[in-house]
């Protein structure tokens, strides 16, 4: 699904918030709301909805006497999906994926944890089932199936910890994948090393480990951060 929506209003939505996201429009910037009809093509009704949702990221704000203001990034909802893609193509990716990794790094090893704790039997299969996907990707040298697998796998695990709270948080992990496929050579040395993780982490799960799930999370989380930042430890 794409986070960034479709439609005239969608439209208008990313590219300014794209915009604000690549320094286009820096903190500080005054919106014009005459300047949007005009480039957009859009009525003053389109404008305000769109500067309404990018108040509810946000990115903006509206200040008597002098109109609507761009917002530093410290103000921004950067756990949104669309915030999230509109940074992966501006001059903070690399900081943003850095930042996202820690976010997988606290996340998935506990949500991996309590799926192992809590599984029916439901979670493991499907997991099972996206691995397979993506090794039959793998073989088939075939980088979109393969992202599609990995990221389906790891809302399957999320899912599968049956917590409220971190089921909230799916689609920021899901968006934090795409960026991590964005702009990086998805098949490298580790990926079959990768794989046996993955195979690992769904043996913990079904065998009902949660100590094991954690520890094998954790490793595939720290493994992505070495591969993709050419890091070890954070």
């Amino acid at each position: 699904m794409n986070p960034l929506g479709s439609g005239l209003h969608a439209r208008v939505v990313d590219a300014l918030g794209s915009r604000i996201a690549d320094g286009g429009i820096p903190p500080g910037s005054v919106l014009s709301t005459e300047a949007v009809e005009r480039d957009h093509g859009v009525s003053r009704s389109v404008v305000r909805e769109v500067v309404r949702t990018l108040t509810g990221l946000g990115m903006v704000e509206a200040r008597q006497r002098v109109g609507t203001t761009v917002l530093p990034v410290s103000s921004w909802d950067l756990l949104d999906p669309r915030v999230i893609a509109w940074r992966d193509n501006g001059p903070d990716a690399l900081r943003q994926l850095d930042e996202l990794i820690t976010l997988r790094e606290a996340l998935e090893p506990v949500a991996a944890q309590r799926a192992a704790a809590n599984d029916d039997g439901s979670t493991a299969t499907a997991l099972r089932e996206h691995l397979a996907l993506m090794e039959t990707a793998f073989r088939a040298t075939d980088p979109r199936g393969f992202a599609a697998a990995d990221t389906a796998f790891h809302e399957a695990l999320l899912r599968g910890a049956r917590n409220d709270v971190l089921s909230q948080l799916v689609q920021t992990v899901l968006a934090t994948l795409h960026a991590r496929y964005s702009g990086h050579r998805l098949f490298s040395d580790d990926t079959a090393d990768s794989l046996l993780r993955h195979r690992d982490l769904v043996d913990a799960v079904e065998s009902g480990d949660p100590a094991r799930a954690e520890a094998v999370s954790r490793a595939l989380v720290r493994a992505a951060r070495v591969e993709v930042l050419g890091e070890g430890e954070h």
